[in-house]
């Protein structure tokens, strides 16, 4: 008696450059995007269609070193391990999955998810690093990397972070908890490393163009209590470019990468 379940469902950790894609999520016909990618190639692995669920809708220009996904598949006759190889050998070479595992039925990428972490990456330099291009946001002049990270500061705890939101932010509860923001000198960057609960549409690259507007001297570090206190859009900083923002991993429960069968 086979008391196997009639369908696997497999959690995959994956790693993208975002540069040539319309963001995350399927679009219209004509957009190219990295769910797109992963669904079609899957789709040729295990011979039927299927439906690839991400933690996070990544933006376009926005890349992951830890993007998690999961999807069903009723094809018990690849081993995990081959199956991760097998789609990493039809992808492009922009889109890798890094790890996959089989989980439990009711696991899902998004509603399972616990947390999320970003990092941007701003490059402090005169020349432009063509070397690094659509992978850190170029600023050419210095900036005050203790006052950026003073302002972080402020920023970790619960909050209603409805000034940090773009305009077209829907949902009415915009509370959520950053139990992380912290800025690093690497060399000739700048990190902004960001870990919250939940994060609202565009809220890093909002906090990222706040942090610089600091780091450049035209605000001082307590301008972000101003903007968490009148909850208005237009006290924060311009919103930074896509280039350097990257989703590093996602929290789950147990915290634990998908393992390789």
């Amino acid at each position: 008696m086979n008391d196997l379940p009639p369908r696997r469902n497999i959690k995959l950790v994956v790693a993208y450059n975002g540069s040539a894609y319309h963001g995350w999520q399927r679009q219209a016909e004509g957009f190219d995007t990295v769910q797109q990618r992963l669904e079609e190639t899957i789709c040729r692995v295990v011979r039927h269609p299927v439906t690839v669920y991400g933690a996070g809708r990544t933006d376009a220009g926005v890349h992951a070193a830890g993007q998690v996904a999961n999807f069903y598949t009723t094809n018990r006759a690849i081993p995990v391990v081959g199956l991760r190889r097998a789609v990493n050998s039809r992808l492009p070479r922009d889109i890798v999955i890094r790890s996959a595992g089989a989980v439990a039925e009711g696991f899902h990428a998004s509603r399972s998810a616990r947390g999320k972490t970003y990092q941007y990456r701003i490059c402090v330099c005169p020349v432009r690093p063509v070397e690094r291009c659509g992978q850190v946001y170029h600023y050419w002049r210095p900036l005050d990397v203790e006052a950026m990270r003073s302002s972080a500061g402020r920023l970790v705890g619960e909050h209603d972070f409805r000034g940090f939101a773009s305009s077209v932010e829907q949902r009415d509860n915009t509370v959520r908890v950053i139990r992380r923001c912290e800025v690093a000198e690497c060399g000739d960057e700048i990190h902004v490393t960001v870990q919250g609960n939940g994060f609202l549409y565009n809220m890093v690259r909002n906090i990222v163009g706040t942090l610089m507007e600091v780091g450049r001297g035209h605000w001082q570090p307590r301008r972000i209590d101003l903007i968490l206190s009148s909850r208005d859009r237009a006290d924060a900083g311009p919103t930074a470019p896509p280039d350097g923002l990257s989703l590093l991993c996602v929290h789950y429960d147990d915290d634990c990468p998908a393992a390789i069968e």
